[in-house]
Order: C-alpha cells, then structure tokens, then sequence
C-alpha cells in the first residue's frame, strides 16, 4: 500500500487497512484492479459508529471489506489544514476548501449529491459509481448485498 497519508490522523475500526485521501485510494484501487468503497464519516458521527460496531462487525461484512475493497473514510468533520497548494475554490459552493473535512464534505456534495453521514460510495478506480450508494441501515444482509453488487458490477464492467 505504499505511504498512507494522514494514517496519524485517522484509524479504521477492526484492523481494516486503507486510505484516507480520495485520490491515493483510486490510484492503488487502480493499480491493485479492486473497487473502491467510500466512508463518508466523521469524528463526531454517532451513526457512524454505530455502523461500524453492528454491521461492519459482522465477519462475513469484513471479509468482503478486506478482500474486495479498497477502503476510503473520508472524514467530513476534519479541522487539519491542507498545505496551501492543495486548497481550492469549490464549484458547488465557490467557497474556498482548506482543510481535510472541507474538501472531503465538498467532494460528497459535488460528486454524489449527499451530505449525509454515514453515507457509503462503491466507484471503480475512475471514481465511477458502481450501484445506488448506502446510507444508514443496520440490516447486515442488505450491506452484505451491497458489497456484492459493487463487486459484481465492477467485474462486469472489465
């Protein structure tokens, strides 16, 4: 996986190793030809965290997780400034994005008309999305039906 950016700002619960920047993620994705699975989540989102407890848990969820995916939790929430060159001016909004969690609710906004949290994306490594993105829901057969139709529309779409 190479160097993790941010990897001392953020942890994914149950030993799941992944990203935490939209772009690393789609490039290893790329490289490694797995779909990609986007956690919109934040430091202070209850939901979130219940989430991961109840359904994300579950092992037949994490094997898929782990085996499938590339994992992303692109925190929305976040307060760390980005290096001034990585700033932007927001198309959606024209509001200038500084930090992690700006361009991350930005990204969420712009690119998936959502700004809810939880809310779960599965794209191919071009960032298109795959099925109907998930938001919450604690049922852990349809997440485990999720994971498998991004998974069965990335193989289709090689």
């Amino acid at each position: 996986m190479g160097e993790v950016r941010f990897k001392e700002l953020f942890k994914l619960p149950h030993e799941i190793n992944g990203f935490y920047d939209y772009k690393q993620a789609l490039s290893y994705a790329k490289r490694v030809n797995k779909p990609v699975f986007i956690d919109f989540t934040g430091h202070g989102c209850v939901n979130c965290r219940e989430m991961e407890a109840n359904v994300w848990s579950d092992p037949e969820v994490l094997k898929r997780m782990n085996n499938d995916y590339v994992v992303v939790a692109l925190y929305v929430d976040d307060k760390t400034e980005l290096p001034q060159n990585e700033w932007y001016t927001s198309t959606y909004d024209n509001r200038e994005k500084k930090t992690i969690g700006k361009q991350n609710a930005d990204l969420q906004i712009s690119k998936f008309n959502a700004n809810a949290q939880p809310y779960y994306c599965l794209v191919d490594g071009d960032g298109n999305l795959l099925v109907q993105p998930k938001a919450y829901d604690l049922e852990v057969p349809h997440f485990i039906e999720f994971l498998e139709g991004g998974k069965k529309a990335f193989t289709n779409k090689k």
